[in-house]
């Protein structure tokens, strides 16, 4: 099975739609993905950015689509000791977090203060169930931290959605903490992440990560150049 998480093109946030960049950018990724990818279903984040670009590759396509209130951004914001206000999670400061052992264990993290404080912890828990709902309806079920085989599996899956829900996906199928996604990667505007499991050992499977953040189909155009300097 392959996975493909893509993030929504460049937004205007105030009304929760694309930019006209980021219709450009839809339709780059639209081109892209109709060249490469043979997409069996696609599930869509409620939000308008995501719908908006899910949409410009649907369109005259006749492939199984659906909305899926779990693929909403991941906007929890968690307690930061020098900032004010609370912060999405993904913002916190690099010297509050790395010093914590728990956040990089994937069961611990969820007992620091800051975690217990927020709604992260029941939004982490929902989002994993959903893709694991997802998947069992393809064919995988998971045990624990594998998934076992039961239906035919060879499909892709594609999901529109956004940065943050992305990094919780992730670390739920590679079993790892998801304070280290969400502060460890990043993801420019119709950026894909390709995950596909590893099919050598009979019927249970893990997931790899074969790429994150590829944006080689806006061929350096519509990039916000990001560089956090």
């Amino acid at each position: 099975m392959k996975l493909l998480f893509i993030r929504h093109g460049e937004p205007n946030y105030e009304r929760d739609c694309l930019t006209d960049t980021g219709m450009m950018q839809a339709q780059r990724l639209a081109e892209r993905l109709e060249k490469t990818e043979n997409i069996d279903a696609v599930y869509l984040s409620p939000m308008g950015r995501a719908q908006q670009t899910g949409k410009v590759y649907l369109e005259g396509k006749k492939i199984p689509t659906k909305t899926c209130d779990w693929l909403h951004e991941f906007d929890v914001k968690v307690a930061d000791p020098d900032i004010a206000e609370p912060v999405p999670v993904w913002d916190l400061y690099p010297k509050n977090w790395t010093e914590i052992p728990e956040y990089f264990d994937r069961s611990a993290f969820a007992g620091v203060d800051a975690i217990k404080n927020s709604d992260l912890v029941p939004r982490f828990r929902a989002a994993c169930e959903g893709l694991d709902s997802v998947l069992a309806e393809n064919g995988l079920k998971r045990e624990n931290g594998v998934y076992v085989k039961t239906d035919n599996s060879d499909k892709t899956l594609a999901f529109f959605c956004h940065f943050g829900i992305t990094c919780v996906m992730i670390a739920h199928l590679l079993g790892v903490s998801p304070i280290i996604t969400l502060q460890g990667l990043s993801a420019e505007p119709t950026a894909i992440a390709t995950l596909c499991t590893d099919d050598r050992f009979g019927d249970k499977v893990n997931f790899r990560l074969h790429g994150f953040g590829d944006i080689s189909h806006l061929d350096n155009k519509g990039s916000s150049g990001v560089n956090y300097q």
